[in-house]
This record gives C-alpha cells, structure tokens and sequence, in this order.
C-alpha cells in the first residue's frame, strides 16, 4: 500500500515539472518568434496609430501591421529614404516624390517629410472612395479588413491579407482595438443623463366673485330710505335761500304786511 502510494507521489510530481517545462518553452519561443526590432516599432508607432484609429476609424492593429509590412519595421529603402513607411505610390501627389524599382520599372513612391506625415497620409488615403466599404466592418474585424485591402486593391500580393493577419496574431495588435472599444463603452456609460429642465406647475387662479349689481341697488335704495327726510317749513325755508335778494325782500315785505 505504501509502494503505491509513493508511485502515484513520483508520477504527480513528474507530470508538474514536465507541465512546468512545457510551459517555459512556450513562453520562450514565443518570445523568440517575435523581433525585437518589430516591438520597438510597435512602440514608437502605437501612439500615432491610436490617435487615427479615433479620428479617422482606421483600426490600430492594422496600420501597424500594414506599416511592419510594407517598411520592413522601418527598414524599407523607401522608409529610409522617403519615409514612406506604407509603399503608397505618387498617383495625384503634388510634392516630393522617390523613383524605386519594384515590380514595375521606375515606380513613383511618395517622399514624406517625417515618418508621422507618412502615417497621416496613410490614414487620410484609406478615407478614399475606394476604401469606402471598409467602414462598415467592426474596428475588431482585423481580418475583414486585412482581406478587404487586397479586395480594394491596396496590394496585389494574393497573400497580403494572411500576412497582415499573421502579424497582428503574433504581436496580439488585435488587442488595441478591443482596449479601444471597451473605452469608448465605458466612457460612455460614465456620462450622467441629460439633466431635464424643471416645469413650474401652473396653479390655477380662482375667477374674481361675480357683482350682484342687483343687491348693490337694493342697498343704495334702502340706504336713500334711512336717510333724514327733510319737514315742509324746511324746503320752504331751503327754496326761499335759494331765491335771488328782491325776491326775498318782496317776499319778506308782504309777509309782514300780512302780518300787520
């Protein structure tokens, strides 16, 4: 019982140190499939390469892949010579050019001032007419997009696609994108509400009490009633003040008379 239980012990351990080893020489050949002057391209371009990818919708992933491609990392005679790190040709261009004998003799290649003019030219040529149906693919559709520029006619290396793709995998620049999209995502659930304007309630006023002008002239009426009505030697002696002064004295004189 004891031997058994030292058997499967040994064998435990065995199974963890291979499963150990197996994955140190992962790590290390991965490691070692990737070229250290690829890295130090992606990180010299990464920033450029982000900041398109919001401007302009040009996925991360693939304008470094496109950029490790076509220059060589940078190595490219035009990159060195033109600082044209995607192999775009002259076409309508109006600046300085490269002349470089590729598949076809004397091709025109455009010449760039700096290798961020390159990149900025290079972001603004896939906002061409041509390229238009790019735009409907998913900035994570690394392979819909590495296919569509051959279908657009970018290159026309029947393999250009599966050799965008293989790079992309190998250096995990996919990852750009999806970084990108989930921080946008949360971003966006950050921002509060619009706040709503507050409405007054409108209160409503009560209608001014209705005049019962019929009440109003009863009062009047029943207050001329009360009031102190004046005796008959009153209004005579009121209307006989009234009267101009002969009146008066003719009136006063055959009032004595009569009283005589």
């Amino acid at each position: 019982m004891r031997k058994n239980s030292y058997y499967f012990s040994n064998c435990k351990q065995k199974a963890t140190i291979c499963l150990i080893l197996s994955l140190f020489v992962a790590v290390f050949a991965h490691s070692q499939g990737m070229n250290a002057r690829y890295l130090e391209y992606i990180d010299r371009y990464k920033a450029i390469a982000l900041e398109h990818q919001r401007e302009f919708g040009v996925p991360a992933c693939i304008t470094l892949a496109q950029g490790l491609l076509e220059s060589n990392a940078g190595q490219s005679y035009l990159a060195r010579r033109g600082n044209n790190h995607f192999g775009i040709k002259c076409y309508s261009w109006k600046g300085p050019v490269v002349e470089y004998d590729d598949t076809l003799k004397h091709n025109c290649y455009r010449n760039y001032g700096s290798a961020e003019d390159s990149f900025l030219d290079h972001a603004k040529f896939l906002r061409g007419k041509r390229y238009s149906p790019l735009y409907d693919l998913e900035l994570t559709d690394y392979q819909g997009w590495a296919q569509g520029l051959r279908d657009c006619g970018y290159a026309e290396d029947p393999a250009y696609p599966q050799k965008l793709v293989r790079i992309i995998e190998q250096y995990e620049l996919y990852t750009l994108a999806e970084e990108t999209v989930a921080a946008n995502l949360k971003h966006d659930g950050d921002v509060p509400p619009p706040k709503r304007k507050k409405t007054k309630e409108k209160t409503e006023v009560p209608p001014p009490p209705k005049r019962d002008h019929s009440a109003r002239v009863a009062n009047a009426f029943n207050h001329s009633m009360t009031e102190h009505q004046p005796s008959r030697a009153e209004v005579d002696h009121q209307v006989a003040r009234n009267r101009p002064a002969a009146t008066r004295r003719a009136t006063t004189t055959n009032a004595s008379s009569d009283n005589d």
